[in-house]
């Protein structure tokens, strides 16, 4: 296991090499408007001079192009391998144009030079990239904005540093890939920002950061109760990256990680001890605090399939959605869905008491002179009394 506070020394050494700018004033609070980093909305009807916030959203997509093109010509193709993607002309953008909040950066994003998270009140949003100077321990860098009290905020560093109440990094180690946000008792947000680490070529690392906007500021919420210990800011999972990548979902990865089932308030946190199960440790949330209440399989199952012990594969084939669990008798259930619906639909069959060959990796299940062979590389075959009547190879990512 690999200890990410020595991760992120190792990075800041090999990253100020890429750049000379000095971090010391990034600090977890808002910076100082002689810095431009605190910025009002700007009212259309007084526009400043000289900024692309006196356009309309038509003008900012065309300042979006010209800034694309500046990144293209000073970083390459972001698809290929250079030495550094720093992204300043990116930062200074999203500095200087609260308007930005509000954009979709939808060219950005498809050309590769960052992703754009936002949370469902639009007030909270993360830019992030890859700055590919971190070798197989991705270098995360990214940029914070918020409104608050109608003006619009940046935040640059690491949101997992605010329950610590260190400096920002000028590079961090950390991707924030998803916001959800829920509502605490007095109905102000609370939001819930996943982040992502990839910590080697073999092991990964997510994790819940709860945090809110309060007094213009960004603050940790210690808002998990587990077995007690009520100030909790964190919940995560390590995990390894093949485990993650080729066991389920097509080689695509899971995306379903960590998920929020808001019609009964529940978190769900993904059990990775030693290997992904696709069971998770449940927090409910009661408008102050999350509390555990115990582990299932996801809300997004259907009942009847939620208790197992290891998810072994998820796949698609032309006709089928199909999924193999490991039971708690070490035997194997076979679960399959007619024309790719989802997996909280009735299943149209399960099969129980199947097998495992680890010589050719596949999976047997037996019903009534049928014959399932699922394997998760090819796909199924089913045969009735020794004769093939349907093979199907497995295709795209699933769910």
């Amino acid at each position: 296991m690999i200890n990410r506070f020595f991760i992120a020394a190792f990075l800041t050494i090999i990253l100020s090499s890429c750049n000379s700018r000095n971090s010391d004033n990034n600090v977890l609070q808002a910076t100082s408007s002689e810095t431009s980093a605190e910025c009002t909305i700007q009212n259309d009807s007084t526009p400043s001079s000289n900024s692309i916030s006196e356009f309309t959203y038509s003008a900012l997509k065309e300042a979006e192009m010209k800034l694309i093109e500046i990144l293209k010509e000073r970083y390459g193709d972001p698809n290929e391998y250079s030495e550094c993607m720093l992204n300043d002309e990116l930062i200074d953008f999203i500095i200087k144009e609260p308007l930005t909040l509000d954009y979709q950066f939808d060219s950005l994003q498809s050309r590769g030079f960052a992703n754009v998270v936002t949370s469902e009140d639009g007030n909270l949003r993360f830019y992030y990239w890859n700055a590919r100077t971190g070798g197989t321990c991705i270098s995360w860098r990214s940029i914070c904005q918020y409104r608050s009290n109608g003006k619009i905020y940046t935040y640059r560093g690491d949101i997992s540093l605010l329950k610590y109440g260190k400096q920002n990094e000028e590079y961090i180690e950390s991707a924030p890939t998803s916001i959800i946000t829920i509502y605490d008792n007095s109905g102000s947000p609370i939001y819930l920002v996943n982040t992502y680490i990839k910590e080697s070529s073999q092991w990964g690392y997510e994790s819940i950061e709860a945090i809110k906007i309060e007094n213009d500021k960004l603050t940790a919420v210690p808002i998990f109760d587990v077995d007690g210990h009520r100030d909790m800011y964190t919940r995560g999972a390590e995990y390894t990256i093949a485990d993650w990548y080729f066991r389920a979902n097509n080689g695509e990865g899971w995306d379903w990680l960590f998920s929020y089932d808001n019609k009964n308030k529940i978190l769900y946190i993904p059990e990775a001890e030693p290997e992904l199960s696709d069971r998770y440790s449940l927090y409910r949330y009661d408008g102050e605090k999350m509390h555990y209440i115990g582990t299932d399989g996801g809300f997004w199952l259907h009942p009847s399939i939620r208790s197992f012990k290891f998810l072994e594969l998820v796949l698609d084939t032309k006709n089928y959605r199909i999924r193999v669990d490991k039971m708690f008798d070490n035997s194997y259930r076979y679960v399959a869905w007619e024309n790719k619906i989802t997996m909280n639909d009735t299943p149209d069959i399960v099969l129980l008491n199947g097998t495992f060959d680890e010589k050719n990796s596949n999976y047997h299940f037996k019903n009534k002179g049928y014959e399932y062979i699922v394997n998760e590389n090819t796909g199924i075959v089913v045969k009735y009394k020794d004769r093939v009547i349907l093979s199907q190879e497995r295709c795209n990512k699933t769910r």
